[in-house]
């Protein structure tokens, strides 16, 4: 878990000579890998191609986008900048969160994600617009040889809350690798624990016997970047993690796919702890929560 040493010299005060201290410098990539893999350990822990390979959960999924992440969208594309005929390969796409409206903007769009079901959604939603200019591959980033599989380089890379790769300073690596001299990368994830992974610490061992254990942060993250001589930007924004239902019942169906939640019990688990909490908003059921992420980018780097 160790990196190597660094030895600071430090002068006390009425000594006549100086100290060696040595410092002990983490390997942040293990440490990320660590935390990533205590997080996948949780027990009924699902996610990525094994959450979202069911078609019906992807189109849940982006039928709740519009409202719940219209904001958050706004301002990536502000990040993003792009012009028309620029080239971005978008890195955990989901139902085409980004891709979609990248691609409207006029942008050529490579867009990756490992569920099946996100990836028919994106395509299905591409068609009804009568876009042309995503394509749209099934696939985790760690698998893929972008030298081989793309055509590079690109003018923007961009992975928004996708980074769960075990590896991330070799993810990291063959992102930067991927875009253009002139280009940018630009990483989005959280600083905190968002309302739905505060849900889960709180409920997860009263649905199923076991703690969740939460993702690595943005801290982690900046810090790999940092030793591989990467010093990116970093801004840290608030996210209205804020989100509202017709009924608890509409709250329970959910959430409930995503908890693991199978029995009556574990409904019931659900239902009591959202009885309590939701609150009357605009005439719905609004769970409301706010948390932090980083927006993290930077130049080609060598």
């Amino acid at each position: 878990m160790l990196a190597g040493r660094v030895w600071i010299l430090t002068y006390a005060p009425g000594a006549t000579d100086w100290l060696m201290n040595d410092l002990l410098i983490p390997d942040w990539n293990e440490v990320w890998r660590r935390r990533l893999a205590l997080n996948r350990s949780t027990a009924k822990f699902r996610e990525g191609a094994d959450l979202w390979g069911d078609r019906e959960q992807a189109r849940r999924y982006a039928a709740r986008l519009e409202s719940d992440h219209a904001r958050r969208v706004a301002e990536t594309l502000r990040d993003l900048g792009v012009a028309p005929g620029d080239r971005v390969l978008d890195i955990g796409s989901g139902p085409g969160t980004l891709a979609l409206p990248l691609a409207r903007a006029g942008a050529s769009v490579t867009a990756v994600d490992p569920a099946e079901g996100m990836i028919a959604e994106l395509r299905a939603a591409a068609e009804r617009e009568g876009i042309t200019t995503i394509a749209a591959v099934r696939g985790l980033w760690e698998e893929i040889d972008p030298g081989r599989d793309f055509q590079l380089p690109y003018d923007r890379v961009v992975a928004s809350f996708s980074l769960a790769m075990p590896d991330i300073r070799l993810a990291l690596a063959a992102m930067n690798a991927a875009v253009s001299e002139s280009g940018s990368v630009h990483l989005y994830w959280f600083a905190d624990e968002p309302l739905w992974e505060r849900l889960y610490l709180a409920l997860w061992e009263d649905l199923h016997g076991a703690p969740y254990h939460p993702r690595p942060k943005a801290d982690c993250l900046f810090n790999v970047l940092y030793g591989m001589g990467i010093y990116a930007n970093v801004l840290m924004r608030p996210m209205d993690d804020t989100v509202a239902f017709a009924t608890v019942e509409d709250a329970v169906d959910h959430f409930a796919p995503r908890m693991s939640v199978e029995t009556p019990g574990q409904r019931e688990v659900l239902r009591d702890y959202f009885r309590e909490h939701l609150i009357r908003q605009d005439g719905r059921l609004a769970l409301p929560g706010t948390s932090t992420y980083a927006a993290i980018w930077w130049r080609k780097r060598g």
